[in-house]
């Protein structure tokens, strides 16, 4: 087993050297960005101890530990379905569905340790992103009280004890499950529950209103906050061990957090026990089935639910015959692809969090009111210029090598960018309209400037749906096994710079009827002519689409075969 990792660091290693200078700039950007990451997680939850045990001195000081306690256990509840959920679809790559592992099953090794070990990737996988997260929550807490490195270190072992729970839970979960279910197909499976569980999670915690918990004004209420997050059973929560373990260790001192901890110790240790009897049982199994190709019976009927669908939307839209039968081929890729359509969950859950958050917000003032309608169309342009980056930059090289396969067919090139901008305009249009519509509704805007902020979503969503595909097909990427990579290649960041640029314009041109719209509000001035500023955005807009498509054709017909 000693050979195995040291093959593994091998491999690691020579991902990083010989160091070019692309590689040395890639490790001094990752090495910036996660070092400013680490430091605002730091600062932000620091900030928020500092508020509430500093600036409160009319509440007694247990009341104001119990409160972090709280804050502190919530922030670990919210991670701790989440390292499972993703504890699980990584133990699917890791101890199924990965190339190696029959070379590996393969060589003269003891079957316990190759299997503990990928169990020990998978695990890792999963939890490092979440250590990382929450162990400067933790740190921030401890710096604030005084505390000493014993503590820090404890917190440090109980924050890792604590992750190995929910990680050892789904890995667990993923071996029972492939011993009876493919494992091919609990993939797609639990890729699409993972991200409908995130998307949930970040909901609910934005509609429970966690702001209220940051500036107690009186005991009273302290404790009424206190009461209203209470949970059922919450004594028996991992997340409330760690978190009772950290305050107590801050405030007390070391010698205190040993309770809780080996309660999590306790649990920790039977949970990986727990699985290595599940591994030692099952994951042979397991294994033999996910090399099993499903026996597909010659004649079979295969669902009519998403061919219907599809034919459908597809005869909806202005794209002729040739085009309506790419757009059909198109949408049924995507139906079937869970890692294409299930991103659709985590901009559904952006959307609520969006709209949730204008609902709530202060506006009985008016400026205040028109600042977060004017900041609406920013916000926007950033979520269109991201979606259309995510889908209409990667259209053409999210074929693979089949993209060669569809241009041998008669299909005119300009017919397949016609297609192609359709497949990803018309849902965009819709999910602009959709979201500044009730914004603005919200913000009480009604009238010719919710009129004319509808017709800025349009013009955002034809244009840098149009922007987003010429440039996509400049040096299209490839990859039909991760399309969303291409967007960091040099054109898709040129692209992000062009789309902002776009966005800027628009802000800039909408500025003016937007103040007239303010002072017109006050009774200091005129109702606002829109329709100046609407003939320039409309016509910057459509001559941005007309020169994209016209660019994205040639590009098409430059890299047909034999062209």
């Amino acid at each position: 087993m000693l050979a195995y990792f040291r093959t593994r660091l091998a491999q690691a290693r020579h991902q990083i050297f010989p160091l070019t200078a692309a590689r040395a700039a890639f490790l001094v950007l990752f090495g910036t960005l996660a070092t400013l990451f680490l430091a605002f997680d730091y600062y932000f939850f620091s900030r928020i101890f500092h508020v509430l045990l500093e600036h409160n001195p009319d509440i007694p000081r247990v009341l104001l530990a119990a409160l972090c306690a709280k804050l502190m256990g919530l922030v670990l509840l919210t991670t701790f379905t989440m390292v499972l959920f993703s504890a699980t679809v990584s133990a699917l790559s890791y101890l199924y569905l990965d190339g190696d592992l029959s070379l590996l099953l393969a060589l003269p090794l003891p079957r316990g340790r190759l299997r503990a070990a990928r169990g020990l990737q998978a695990a890792a996988n999963a939890g490092y992103m979440v250590f990382l997260l929450l162990a400067p929550v933790l740190f921030a807490f401890l710096s604030r009280t005084g505390a000493g490195p014993t503590a820090y270190a404890l917190g440090l072992l109980g924050l890792l004890l604590y992750l190995a729970a929910p990680l050892a839970w789904g890995v667990g979960l993923t071996v029972l499950l492939a011993r009876f279910f493919p494992a091919r197909r609990l993939h797609q499976i639990l890729t699409v529950l993972t991200l409908v569980m995130v998307c949930l999670l970040v909901v609910l915690l934005r509609l429970s209103r966690p702001e209220a918990l940051l500036n107690p004004r009186s005991s009273s209420k302290t404790v009424a906050v206190l009461r209203s997050i209470q949970l059922p059973s919450e004594a028996m929560l991992p997340s409330t061990w760690l978190a009772r373990a950290v305050v107590r260790g801050g405030e007390e001192g070391p010698a205190a957090m040993a309770g809780p901890l080996s309660k999590l110790g306790g649990l920790a240790a039977g949970s990986l026990l727990l699985l290595g009897l599940g591994l030692r049982l099952w994951h042979t199994r397991g294994y033999g089935r996910a090399q099993e190709r499903p026996d597909a019976a010659p004649g079979a009927r295969r669902g009519l639910v998403l061919p219907a669908l599809a034919g459908a939307v597809a005869a909806l839209s202005p794209a002729g015959p040739r085009g309506r039968a790419l757009l059909r081929r198109d949408a049924l890729l995507f139906a079937r692809d869970p890692t294409q359509w299930g991103q659709l969950f985590i901009l559904a859950a952006l959307v609520v969090i969006y709209l949730a958050n204008v609902r709530y917000m202060p506006l009985e003032i008016a400026p205040f009111r028109i600042a977060v309608g004017y900041w609406n169309l920013a916000t926007l342009g950033l979520i269109v210029a991201s979606v259309a980056g995510r889908f209409a930059f990667t259209a053409v090289g999210s074929e693979g090598y089949a993209y060669f396969a569809s241009r041998a067919l008669p299909l005119p090139a300009g017919v397949y960018v016609w297609a192609k901008f359709l497949f990803t305009a018309v849902p965009l249009t819709v999910l602009a309209s959709f979201t500044l519509f009730w914004s603005n509704r919200f913000l009480g805007v009604e009238g010719a400037a919710l009129a004319y902020a509808l017709f800025l979503s349009v013009c955002t969503a034809l244009s840098l749906s149009a922007l987003a595909l010429a440039m996509g097909c400049v040096s299209p990427v490839m990859d039909a096994k991760n399309p969303a990579k291409a967007i960091m290649s040099a054109w898709g960041l040129l692209y992000m710079i062009v789309a902002m640029a776009y966005v800027g314009a628009t802000l800039v041109a909408s500025a003016r009827p937007v103040f007239r719209y303010y002072t017109h509000l006050l009774g200091t001035g005129p109702e606002p002519d829109y329709l100046r500023p609407a003939f320039a955005v409309g016509a910057g807009s459509l001559l941005v689409t007309l020169l994209s498509l016209a660019f994205a054709w040639r590009r098409v017909r430059a890299m047909e075969v034999g062209g």
